[in-house]
């Protein structure tokens, strides 16, 4: 993404919308479109237990984050009216091991990440670092959040974490996530995807506005759901773009070593048409979720991380999420019974 020059004191600032660069698949995959308006997945050809095997621990210490691409054109970043319609959601859920009384999390803690240090419930459970070999052939990065559904089976990230983005590009392989991931441990395993899902928007243009990814995930060894096992966050849509936030990512880059949960807090505001927050997490992020009337535990996932902006100093300063509006709300109804 291009030099911008954003208000205040004249701040130099660049916008990061990061994605893979073009390359070869790991593996072949199988792309259909959905019944539901503007939805697009695939099938993953691996079987979860290699993805499981290929990653191995050094693979995860050396998957770098989603880089941005110079040059880019310039993206419609509007958001149509015919997109924000009624406003809905579903509530969070968790198994009872993990229904606990919710944790005190102050309202001042503001742009400046910190350390979330309960990765044994939610969120610290139902958040994970996402994995995954990008259509360049190289290993990455993003942060992602399980969703609670039907078919309990779902994690919400950012497009760009599944899909290249734009014409000639492809779904990601090698997919996995690691909820509750800490300092290298799996405290919940490594779960696999068989389907990735996004908005055509993201895939067919690689629009921003429809920056939004899914993945639905393989039941484990013990034939488990993986909301039945960490807990699935609440989702919402077409709700005020304007609202308090909690935000979570594993941020990789410096001064982060994408080791931990972070979390921010803020309101939210329009930025273009997109939901603006201020915060300096740095890459790695992208695709963590930011969750609306958080009460410790659970909350409902009303935006993800996409891009991140950053000073002539290179600190890291503002994200910007995806408006949850019919979009959204398409990909969640396309995914929350598989």
């Amino acid at each position: 993404m291009s030099l911008r020059i954003r208000g205040g004191a004249g701040l130099a600032a660049l916008a990061v919308f990061a994605f893979a660069l073009t390359g070869s698949a790991a593996a072949a995959t199988s792309t259909a479109s959905s019944a539901v308006r503007g939805v697009t997945a695939t099938a993953e050809t691996g079987s979860s237990t290699a993805v499981a095997q290929y990653w191995t621990a050094e693979r995860m210490r050396s998957a770098v984050p989603v880089e941005p691409e110079r040059g880019r054109p310039s993206i419609d970043s509007r958001i149509a009216v015919p997109e924000r319609g009624a406003p809905g959601h579903v509530n969070a859920a968790a198994p009872s091991a993990l229904q606990q009384t919710a944790l005190r999390i102050s309202s001042r803690l503001g742009a400046t990440a910190q350390d979330w240090a309960a990765w044994y419930r939610p969120p610290g459970s139902t958040s994970g670092k996402v994995f995954f070999t990008g259509d360049d052939g190289v290993n990455r990065v993003c942060s992602g959040s399980t969703v609670n559904s039907g078919g309990k089976n779902v994690v919400f990230t950012a497009g760009h974490c599944v899909h290249g983005g734009g014409a000639g590009r492809r779904y990601f392989t090698n997919w996995a996530f690691v909820p509750g991931y800490r300092d290298g441990a799996r405290p919940y395993g490594t779960w696999s995807a068989r389907q990735l899902w996004s908005l055509n928007g993201w895939t067919n243009s690689g629009n921003r506005t429809y920056d939004i990814g899914a993945a639905v995930m393989n039941i484990d060894a013990a034939g488990r759901r993986i909301v039945n096992v960490v807990g699935g966050q609440g989702i919402e849509w077409n709700y005020p773009l304007s609202q308090f936030m909690y935000q979570f990512g594993y941020p990789s880059r410096t001064p982060f070593n994408g080791e931990r949960l972070q979390l921010c807090t803020g309101t939210t505001y329009s930025d273009g048409g997109h939901q603006g927050i201020q915060c300096n997490m740095t890459e790695g992020a992208s695709g963590g979720p930011w969750l609306d009337d958080f009460d410790g535990t659970f909350g409902r996932l009303d935006s993800v991380n996409s891009w991140v902006f950053w000073d002539s100093n290179g600190n890291r300063y503002k994200w910007n999420g995806p408006y949850f509006g019919d979009g959204a709300h398409n990909l969640y109804n396309s995914v929350a019974n598989l």
